[in-house]
């Protein structure tokens, strides 16, 4: 049985290196993977990758992590900084990794230098930091006993790039910047193609010492690039105006842009050159950059829900009734969002017990501000004429499970779910006509009218507890190990219930019962 091919893989939590490790696992690849900081190893650690903290280079550490390996993709560099960090990271670096690589016998090293570096000193825009470090990098390898491919891409676009979702998000906001004109020309590279590009080579495709332009097949600018955005953000059906553009002087960009001055010299390079030439001699097909703008537009906007039937909104109050309705959709498997109504003169025990109840089954939490929301005898002592506060029950709200369930609704919608679910007793159907089987069931058919046409979203509303009583209803919490003394069910805002409310009553007399049983 063969051996398993092994690559180590520097930078290996940056962008460009969990892409080409990823594409790597799924070749059945083995991947040392090399990082600088101890909190990304986490990031990186999966089957078949062994992660190594190395934080300076140090070439000792470099060889552990190097050896039995086929090759070394170095991508730990940065394109922004000072001189000093740019020598420390991308020079010295990169003389250590060299060395480790000769003293272990890797066979090549592949480095992604940048496009246009080969002008350092003729261009004005290739006359900085940034090109002079990968200008000297490149003399490193050339000049080193290992072999090497060298590849000098330009702007490399996908999901999670550096430049879309910067893009995505001005163009929601309605205006995206351009440096200068926007008619530089450029030749972006889908991601996918440019690390089977880093891969094959680490794999041994290819001539050794090489250096190969890596630029994809269609020559663009900034404005074409912008549009394309824009028309996949429409094509999945998100419906915006077109953005306006704001050019800017690049001097100014830094700022604007906030990037660094390195950054936007890169936006002046105007080199063209052949895509095909690195795509025929590594052994991959160059493809067309909407498919990089699609599914990077896609990642970013696109809902991920595909199973909504198990996901709910649950009103929670922190009572024993909403609590029991919680666990009780707990044990049916459904995924919960808790929604809780901040409303004025709501008690703080009942808000606490809230809380205290999704921190216990660890359920997120929405909790939505309705100052303007008040019980109808307080907004009579408040001074409004409100004809409904006489004889009404205790506790209520005008036309308060109409708003409520109204605000649940928005949210299922926000988070893609079908079900909303209330914790509603037979006790309550008895008092209040709006939380009956009837309220609910035309609330659907409100509801239903007020989608646009191409959502099929519909929207149902589940009550669990609606045919039992009080009694019942602490019977099944008991079953269900709710935490009953954390919730709240007295109308009061005191430190201990009080005792004489009707909600107070209710409960005391259901326990009393249970107990008697």
């Amino acid at each position: 049985m063969s051996e398993k091919i092994k690559i180590a893989v520097t930078g290996a939590n940056g962008y460009l290196g969990m892409q080409t490790i990823k594409l790597a696992l799924e070749r059945d690849i083995s991947v040392n993977a090399i990082v600088r900081r101890s909190e990304v190893i986490k990031s990186v650690k999966k089957n078949g990758v062994k992660a190594f903290l190395v934080k300076n280079f140090e070439v000792e550490a470099l060889e552990d992590a190097f050896k039995g390996c086929n090759a070394v993709i170095h991508f730990a560099n940065i394109v922004c900084g000072s001189r000093a960090l740019f020598e420390e990271v991308n020079i010295n670096g990169l003389k250590k990794i060299i060395t480790a690589a000769e003293n272990v016998g890797v066979s090549r090293i592949v480095y992604p230098s940048g496009l246009g570096v080969d002008k350092f000193g003729e261009k004005d825009w290739a006359n900085n930091n940034y090109f002079y470090s990968k200008n000297k990098a490149e003399e490193l390898l050339i000049k080193s006993k290992v072999a090497y491919i060298i590849f000098r891409p330009s702007y490399i676009l996908g999901s999670n790039d550096e430049l879309i979702p910067d893009l995505i998000e001005q163009i929601y906001d309605g205006k995206v910047y351009i440096a200068g004109d926007g008619e530089i020309p450029m030749q972006p590279i889908y991601v996918e193609d440019a690390v089977t590009a880093f891969l094959n080579a680490s794999l041994g495709k290819g001539e050794n010492n090489k250096i190969y332009d890596l630029v994809g097949l269609q020559t663009l600018n900034m404005k074409r690039i912008i549009e394309m955005v824009w028309h996949s953000i429409k094509a999945i059906g998100l419906n915006i105006p077109p953005p306006v553009y704001e050019y800017i002087s690049y001097d100014s960009a830094p700022a604007k842009l906030e990037i660094c001055k390195e950054m936007v010299d890169v936006m002046k390079c105007d080199i063209i050159a052949d895509g095909k030439i690195a795509a025929e001699a590594l052994g991959f097909k160059l493809s067309l950059v909407e498919d990089a703008i699609k599914k990077a537009v896609k990642l970013k906007l696109t809902s991920n829900n595909i199973d909504q039937q198990n996901k709910a909104v649950l009103m929670l109050s922190g009572g024993i009734d909403s609590a029991t309705a919680l666990f009780w959709a707990l044990s049916k498997n459904y995924d919960i969002i808790a929604l809780a109504m901040n409303y004025k003169w709501r008690p703080k025990k009942e808000i606490e017990a809230t809380k205290k109840l999704v921190e216990l089954t660890e359920v997120p939490l929405v909790e939505v501000s309705v100052p303007y929301i008040m019980g109808a005898v307080d907004l009579r002592f408040e001074g409004y004429p409100i004809p409904s506060a006489e004889n009404a029950p205790e506790g209520f709200i005008p036309l308060k499970n109409l708003i409520f369930y109204s605000i649940a609704a928005y949210f299922a919608k926000v988070y893609g779910c079908n079900i909303i679910i209330g914790g509603h007793i037979q006790d309550d159907i008895n008092k209040f006509s709006d939380v009956g089987l009837s309220f609910f069931k035309s609330l659907e058919k409100i509801i239903e009218i007020s989608k646009h046409d191409k959502d099929l979203q519909a929207i149902e509303f589940i009550m669990p507890l609606s045919n039992k009583t009080k009694e019942e209803v602490f019977e099944l919490a008991s079953e269900l190990k709710v935490p009953i003394d954390v919730t709240w069910s007295c109308y009061g805002d005191f430190e201990e219930p009080c005792g004489k409310c009707s909600s107070c009553i209710s409960r005391q007399k259901a326990l009393k019962l249970i107990k008697k049983n």
